[in-house]
């Protein structure tokens, strides 16, 4: 029987798609675009499983990927290098929400 204590419902997830972003958006605004498309949707089901803090978090980055990708696409103006600021603001309080080192 282990020691460790469960996640927070909803953290495994979160967690593994920031990593996954971070990993795979690449230096070109194709990689980046689509790295920030599949962070959406991959945070959009972690919401699903996740509450309270959690679930806020995932639920803001939800909105930062999406804001992204919409300025990667030309949907919407706005400054690409803030929308990046703003996610890893947020990625990080999702690490610390979720304790993660």
């Amino acid at each position: 029987m282990s020691l460790e204590p469960l996640p927070r419902p909803g953290c495994p997830e979160a967690l593994a798609v920031v990593d996954r972003y971070y990993r795979s958006a690449g230096s070109t605004e194709l990689s980046q675009e689509a790295a920030a498309t599949e962070a959406y949707q991959g945070m959009m089901r972690a919401s699903l499983a996740a509450e309270g803090a959690v679930y806020q978090v995932t639920v803001a980055l939800s909105q930062d990927f999406s804001n992204m990708r919409f300025i990667l696409t030309g949907m919407v103006s706005g400054d690409y290098a803030a929308a990046q600021a703003r996610t890893s603001r947020d990625a990080q309080t999702l690490r610390d929400v979720c304790g993660a080192d």
